[in-house]
């Protein structure tokens, strides 16, 4: 059995599914295909952030406004899809843990036009007033717009999106794609796929693909926790990020910390390292939360960054019915979405990519 479609994508985590709903939108047939299950690599986080604040000084992130607006519209709308909740609006505590970090956070947040309601400079008794116990030197940021996203279960609520749509999604596939006249053919268990164009939104993987191991990236390991709080329940509804990041979870006694940035690693295992690491970090922030918590799961991922830390988009310079997109680091869930509709523009009426993203800058 043969399936024909404009683009077949591999890889179904928030780069691959973006795209496949970007496609659609304009009314581009595609396929999508994963090795594993959809979100099984790094887009499977358990505890994720939007945040348009990041980095030691709170900067904000590039296309903030853009991106944002695109994720949480895509969040809105799976989750209409969905009588699981995977999201909150719950806003996001970014205080300042040295004399020095608090400078450069406040310089930053001065310099910097941030849209109303975004986001606030508090003083150290008002970021202790929003939540009591917490480290703080000198003051730190609260941003009303944060959103926590459990984004495995955002994952796969939105494969289930798309197969409504139409858009088949096949799992557990390891194809070794074939270049053929005009088309890629795509060997399957039980159905061949041809495809017009081809997609690699496969994380990590492409550091060793033939196609695309020229490029310069970055792989780093990221592990994170989930714990749970003995006693009483946490006294906090909103997320944290300070020497990583502390996401809410539904369960008021539960919380995801994170991430490990490791560069060397030999394995994709979580292990007792990571959950030191976590720890070490969760104590310098919260003190009494880390001596009352007890860590009930742990998972690890392996994203993928560049020189310049955004992500990759655009054509092989040898294939032209042959793209990448890629790269998207820690800021996958802020990025993705936004990126995709941006993409699928270019394909399709032709608009100039960002050269800060473009594939051009390393080809």
């Amino acid at each position: 059995m043969a399936l024909k479609t404009d683009f077949c994508i591999l890889g179904g985590g928030i780069a691959g599914l973006s795209l496949a709903d970007a496609l659609h939108e304009h009314d581009i047939e595609s396929i999508v295909i994963e090795q594993n299950e959809i979100g099984s690599g790094a887009s499977g986080t358990p505890g994720g952030l939007v945040n348009p604040a990041t980095g030691r000084r709170a900067k904000k992130t590039w296309k903030a406004e853009h991106c944002y607006e695109a994720i949480a519209s895509n969040l809105e709308k799976i989750q209409a899809f969905s009588d699981q909740p995977f999201y909150h609006n719950n806003g996001l505590l970014r205080p300042a843990l040295l004399e020095k970090m608090a400078h450069k956070m406040k310089e930053q947040y001065e310099e910097t036009t941030w849209p109303d309601g975004w986001c606030q400079w508090k003083t150290k008794n008002e970021i202790q007033e929003i939540h009591p116990g917490i480290n703080c030197v000198n003051g730190g940021l609260w941003l009303p717009i944060g959103i926590t996203v459990d984004v495995g279960a955002y994952m796969q609520a939105y494969g289930h999106f798309l197969e409504d749509l139409g858009i088949n999604i096949f799992c557990g596939e390891r194809p070794y794609p074939i270049s053929g006249d005009d088309c890629w053919i795509i060997e399957l268990e039980e159905i061949t796929v041809k495809a017009d164009h081809l997609v690699f939104a496969t994380g990590h993987t492409i550091a060793t693909s033939p196609f695309w191991d020229w490029l310069p990236v970055n792989l780093i390991k990221g592990q994170v926790a989930k714990f749970q709080k003995e006693s009483s329940p946490l006294s906090f509804s909103h997320s944290i990020s300070s020497l990583g990041y502390i996401a809410r979870s539904d369960d008021e006694n539960t919380f995801i910390q994170g991430s490990t940035y490791e560069h060397d690693f030999t394995d994709v295992q979580p292990d007792d390292q990571g959950e030191a690491y976590l720890r070490k970090r969760m104590k310098r922030t919260l003190p009494q939360l880390e001596e009352e918590s007890t860590i009930i799961d742990q998972w690890a991922g392996v994203r993928t960054s560049t020189p310049n830390y955004k992500p990759i988009l655009g054509k092989h310079p040898a294939y032209n019915n042959l793209h990448l997109f890629s790269g998207l680091g820690s800021k996958g869930l802020l990025f993705g979405k936004f990126l995709a509709e941006h993409y699928a523009d270019h394909l399709i009426n032709g608009t100039s990519l960002y050269p800060e993203i473009d594939i051009n800058r390393f080809a």
